[in-house]
């Protein structure tokens, strides 16, 4: 999945004017790659992210995610894509807290209506490969 960011300006507003957090960014990530998005506290690097995850939309530019140009997209073609094609992991942890591990895993697809059986397996096979399969069912505060 190709991700392609091309001259995107994104501002903020601060007070009577606006602070410019992105200003002509391109960024192009191949498939299969590794990428890292490195600078200074302030240079951007979570407006960036948050622009290229379709969490926020720029002032100008052009986003395309999986030849997908989500400029046009509204608020539930991007939900979708970012279910079918994005993941995102957060600084902060977002688990819910009244779901076990297992059950954090197997959420997208409960959600899409997928076959529960076989996610569940699924997400224990997930949690064995970190080493947290004895962890399946206890609830974040327990982890």
């Amino acid at each position: 999945m190709t991700l392609l960011v091309h001259d995107v300006t994104l501002t903020y507003p601060d007070g009577d004017g606006r602070l410019t957090a992105l200003d002509s960014v391109g960024l192009e990530v191949p498939p299969g790659t590794l990428t890292a998005v490195i600078g200074p506290s302030g240079s951007g690097k979570s407006s960036l992210l948050a622009v290229a995850a379709t969490l926020v939309t720029p002032d100008s530019g052009r986003v395309v995610v999986a030849g997908t140009d989500v400029t046009g997209l509204g608020p539930a073609e991007k939900a979708a894509l970012r279910r079918e094609k994005i993941g995102i992991v957060f600084q902060q942890p977002n688990l819910l807290a009244s779901l076990t591990a297992a059950e954090q895993l197997q959420v997208m697809t409960h959600l899409s209506g997928g076959p529960t059986r076989a996610v569940r397996r699924r997400a224990l096979e997930l949690l064995d490969a970190v080493g947290l399969a004895d962890k399946a069912d206890k609830r974040p505060h327990q982890l």
